[in-house]
């Protein structure tokens, strides 16, 4: 066992409840819906479909392949090389709820201090849908300040789908950090 002490920018990052869903999801008896692993391959129109739409219309796609592609491991590896390039130690990364659960020890492994702004439902029923689900703009613009460095924005935001492009854009043009 290693006998040097942690860093207290990794205390608590071994935490995650994607450890018990793969662990319980392992199970062949489980059906699992939880983490987005289908067990049939998609029909091969599908497949054909997505392959076109990912290059995009040639006349409309103008990319200087030498400087404006970014190649990584995966989503956790763009974000993780993201953060990592942007937030210095005291920065604030201000993460928009719900999220995934590894945007937190991101912001921390980077130095950056994570603050949360939480949907509402402006609902009181007892069946609401996405349309209830409100960003409170005063609150998420009351988070912006000097130190502020990344926002993080899940979008549409899982799991209920909702989009504020707009507000963050000219939050973030205001505070131009």
């Amino acid at each position: 066992m290693c006998s040097l002490p942690s860093r207290s920018r990794i205390e608590g990052l071994n935490k995650s409840v994607w450890v018990a869903f793969t662990s319980v999801a392992a199970d062949p008896s489980i059906v699992h819906l939880g983490q987005g692993y289908p067990d049939i391959p998609p029909p091969s129109y599908v497949k054909e479909g997505l392959a076109q739409a990912a290059v995009g219309h040639p006349t409309l796609v103008k990319l200087d392949l030498f400087k404006e592609i970014l190649v990584t491991v995966g989503g956790h590896g763009s974000l993780f090389s993201t953060m990592q390039a942007l937030v210095e130690e005291g920065d604030e990364v201000i993460i928009i709820e719900p999220f995934f659960d590894c945007y937190v020890p991101m912001g921390k492994m980077a130095g950056g201090e994570t603050c949360f702004n939480t949907f509402k439902s402006s609902s009181a029923a007892a069946s609401i849908s996405s349309a209830d689900w409100v960003l409170d703009q005063e609150e998420l613009a009351s988070k912006f300040n000097s130190k502020t460095k990344a926002i993080i924005i899940n979008t549409p935001n899982n799991p209920i789908g909702k989009e504020f492009y707009l507000f963050i854009y000219f939050i973030c043009i205001f505070y131009n950090n």
